[in-house]
């Protein structure tokens, strides 16, 4: 187990993938008849996400070149994505997901959500927090899926009216 004193020492890496198993948990949340944008994906050129809803049924936008921080939003209902890990680029991701005012499913590590900045970023009357009953795990560039992921992942829903029985998954 890592000392606390030595957190300091470890990389953020950013570049992981999140794999069609993942998706799936949420799928019947979301109707068929909404357009999504998978909006962080910048860069991320290994990236599924967009196929998998495809695949699925559902029109998507999205583009690698797109960055949510900057770039118009485009025509969509709801947006579903999985954002950086980095705490600083995701405070920002988040405030800008508040501002487009849609509907959204993110995920994150769930110990964010007991964060100061979560409690400010957040409108804590439209987020809902969907806990899957078991790990999350996820892929990173050029590699199988890890499955000895160290922290618990969570949906954050904002602004889709989810009933208390979709929130366990």
């Amino acid at each position: 187990m890592a000392n606390f004193k030595d957190s300091n020492k470890f990389d953020v890496y950013d570049d992981y993938y999140t794999p069609e198993w993942v998706w799936e948990k949420i799928k019947h949340l979301v109707p068929k008849d909404k357009i999504i944008w998978e909006s962080c994906m910048l860069n991320a050129h290994k990236s599924t996400s967009i196929d998998i809803w495809k695949k699925w049924g559902y029109k998507v936008v999205g583009d690698k070149s797109w960055d949510i921080l900057t770039c118009d939003i485009p025509e969509c209902d709801i947006i579903i994505t999985n954002p950086p890990f980095e705490t600083e680029i995701k405070k920002r991701i988040l405030k800008r997901l508040i501002e487009i005012d849609k509907p959204f499913i993110i995920i994150m590590n769930n110990l964010n959500t007991f964060s100061n900045y979560f409690h400010e970023i957040m409108d804590l009357n439209e987020t809902q927090i969907i806990t899957p009953k078991q790990k999350l795990y996820f892929q990173k560039d050029g590699e199988k899926e890890k499955t000895n992921t160290s922290f618990y992942s969570v949906f954050v829903a904002c602004k889709m009216k989810l009933s208390t029985r979709q929130l366990y998954i």
